[in-house]
């Protein structure tokens, strides 16, 4: 979520109806983020604002985003089914919903849980969440950053305690940088090509005076 100013969107907007205007390459509304904000503001006053790990803010938005997206994916894999059987019942040949199960993914702002729907065929693979992803992409960038900077498997898994609320092993941990050198390993092994085209550029630099400036 990008930082956003509201008053300076409202200066820009001269009068218009800022609350209607995406403010974000997301498409976040300014409504949307004057309700975090009062959320925030709330917290604050209470208990005290906790933005990451359990019980944390962004955890629970992160949830709801998911589950949302499983549930759109859930339902654009069963019409793009039901357009190729020509019904959604499973009696015409089509297919439906068959329930959910219950899942839980470390993200890169802690461990959420999220209800991955089912389709009675079994053939719905959610492109968000893989069948078996137990972590998000981001996250896995996030441990290798930290190994390339010299971090420990321990260290890691204590700074992603306190600093995100997560719970994780230092076999977790190794299984994350194991497939980087993997990656790694496969590159160095690819197959050559015969002929690499190389290109030398070069250049002069002339100054050049220019009414007393010099270019």
């Amino acid at each position: 979520m990008d930082s956003v100013s509201l008053a300076e969107v409202g200066a820009s907007a001269q009068g218009a109806d800022v609350k209607s205007m995406p403010v974000s390459q997301n498409g976040l509304s300014s409504e949307l983020l004057e309700e975090l904000a009062a959320l925030a503001a709330e917290k604050v006053r209470g208990d005290g604002l906790r933005l990451m790990g359990e019980g944390g803010l962004l955890p629970e938005l992160a949830q709801h985003l998911m589950q949302s997206a499983l549930e759109a994916e859930m339902d654009e894999h069963l019409a793009a089914e039901a357009g190729r059987t020509g019904g959604r019942g499973s009696r015409s040949g089509g297919n439906t919903r068959n329930g959910y199960r219950s899942k839980k993914v470390m993200t890169e702002v802690g461990t959420v849980t999220v209800q991955v729907p089912r389709d009675r065929l079994g053939t719905f693979q959610p492109r968000m969440l893989p069948k078996y992803a137990r972590r998000t992409g981001a996250l896995d960038d996030l441990v290798i950053s930290l190994t390339a900077k010299g971090l420990t498997s321990g260290e890691i898994v204590s700074h992603l305690a306190q600093t995100y609320g997560m719970t994780t092993t230092k076999e977790t941990i190794s299984t994350i940088t194991d497939k980087a050198l993997e990656s790694m390993a496969e590159w160095r092994t690819r197959p050559l090509d015969a002929v690499y085209p190389v290109v030398f550029i070069d250049a002069v630099h002339v100054k050049i005076r220019v009414l007393s400036t010099i270019l």
